[in-house]
């Protein structure tokens, strides 16, 4: 199903890079789309089972598959709204489309990839393919982003083949020559603790380019900052969840073996470190987008604090995965909408949108609740839940300590959200001018409607997956 799913992908790019018609760019998205849909609910009835050698359909690709599912949709709605704002060409349209097609091919090889060197060509497949968005505006800030994007995401790509090279041997001193993940783990207990310990470190850090971690989180920040909202949008979500899962993908291994206590502190510290440096970033910060960006290099520390305090940290660090992807992308599509009044993405440029907007505003405020895990958003769920790990597995300082950093945090990010909503609307600015889709906004209280029911409700299946997902760790 999955080769059928890569070949129509790539067949479908091509037709909408090459051709450059206005009616086929307008349908061959769709019918991507539409199979990406379809490959979502195929393999969630194919839950444990191969697709191939190197593909295999497990619970949590099938929950991420999902994510990138309902974020494609609404990628590729707000896609054509900013797009026709622009008043692009059918050319540049038909290479925007092409290539977001394609980034979602690659994620989605990346998700089911159950072989290890597999997941790493995808993962550098995605650095490519979102350069080519990163860039889409052609300004100066895009070009040096663009750049930093490829050299840091690129070292940080040789880290991990650096961190898989030595995974490879020491598994072949064991008689494993392959990189598949199942047999990996089935001999983990056996390798040489020490390389297993280098290994996590290199791949850790190679892949912390790509989940917006420290030490390589810098790279994502300035993404953010020039790219088109709704690719800031996936890079954000979607792009980071491919980087958690490569990690997590090494994790089970070293989860097996006796080093997984001290892999768990490497998660501790890291989680701790990216949540301080968020907080020391947010109180420099002048810009929305790079706001919200250091607001991702928060919420992925605490997805790290999740999988090191272990235990029930396990199932929230997951699920404060899948609430932050549909929370943040909300942010980005509303924030796109935000610029069309102000034609600017500066804190001190920007206010007075409850005004000029009061749905857009509302969006903006319920964004935020969620954000800042305000109850009844289910990023407060997946929060607590991590907490009350930390403090029953023994870590009650660490738990303290990002309290108080996230304390910081709030105040910082919604001083800046009350300027943006209730402040005066900036003088000289032609309201009577100002014009707004109301179905803009459709799509964020979807996905903020999600993350409530999710969180205080979530459906069986759902957990189902999760727990699944993490049964080899427990």
């Amino acid at each position: 199903m999955l080769m059928i799913f890569f070949a129509f992908s790539i067949i479908i790019s091509l037709l909408t890079f090459l051709l450059k018609h206005k009616t086929l760019t307008n349908i061959l998205p769709k019918l991507f789309l539409s199979a990406h849909i379809a490959v979502s609910f195929w393999a969630l009835f194919k839950i444990n089972q191969f697709d191939s050698i190197y593909y295999k359909f497990d619970a949590l690709s099938v929950l991420l598959s999902f994510v990138l599912s309902i974020l494609s949709v609404t990628t590729f709605y707000h896609s054509y709204l900013y797009l026709k704002r622009h008043k692009v060409s059918v050319e540049q349209e038909s290479n925007y489309y092409a290539a977001l097609m394609m980034l979602i091919t690659a994620m989605t090889s990346a998700y089911f990839a159950e072989n290890i060197a597999v997941l790493w060509i995808s993962v550098e497949a995605t650095t490519l393919l979102v350069s080519i968005l990163i860039f889409y505006e052609h300004t100066e800030e895009a070009l040096e982003a663009t750049w930093k994007y490829l050299f840091i995401c690129s070292v940080g790509i040789a880290f991990a083949f650096i961190g898989i090279l030595f995974l490879s041997m020491t598994a072949g001193n064991n008689g494993i020559t392959s990189l598949s993940s199942s047999k990996l783990i089935a001999v983990a207990p056996l390798m040489n603790p020490l390389w297993l310990k280098i290994t996590f470190l290199l791949v850790l850090t190679g892949f912390s380019a790509k989940m917006g971690l420290f030490p390589l989180h810098t790279v994502a920040v300035d993404a953010h900052t020039v790219a088109p909202p709704p690719i800031s949008a996936f890079i954000s979500t979607t792009l980071m969840n491919v980087g958690f899962l490569a990690i997590f993908r090494i994790f089970t291994i070293v989860a097996q073996t006796e080093i997984i206590h001290w892999v768990q502190n490497v998660l501790l510290i890291v989680g701790v470190l990216s949540i301080f440096m968020a907080t020391i970033q947010l109180q420099r910060v002048n810009h929305f987008k790079r706001m919200f960006a250091f607001s991702s290099l928060e919420h992925m520390g605490i997805v790290a604090l999740g999988l090191g305090a272990g235990g029930l940290g396990y199932y929230a660090a997951i699920l404060h995965l899948i609430f932050h992807a549909f929370t943040k992308a909300s942010l980005f599509y509303q924030i796109g909408q935000v610029y069309q009044f102000f034609k600017s993405y500066w804190i001190k440029d920007v206010s007075g949108y409850f005004k000029l907007n009061p749905i857009g505003g509302l969006s903006v405020l319920l964004c935020f609740v969620s954000i800042l895990a305000v109850p009844p958003s289910g990023l407060f769920v997946s929060e607590f839940l991590i907490f009350k790990a930390l403090f029953v597995n023994e870590h009650p300082i660490v738990a303290v300590v990002v309290l108080a950093l996230l304390s910081v945090i709030i105040y910082t990010i919604l001083k800046n959200i009350l300027h943006l909503l209730f402040d005066d609307v900036p003088t000289g600015l032609k309201v009577d001018a100002l014009k707004v889709n109301p179905y803009e906004t459709i799509s964020q209280f979807v996905l903020l409607s999600l993350v409530i029911y999710l969180g205080i409700n979530p459906p069986i299946f759902f957990t189902d997956l999760i727990n699944e997902a993490i049964s080899v760790l427990n």
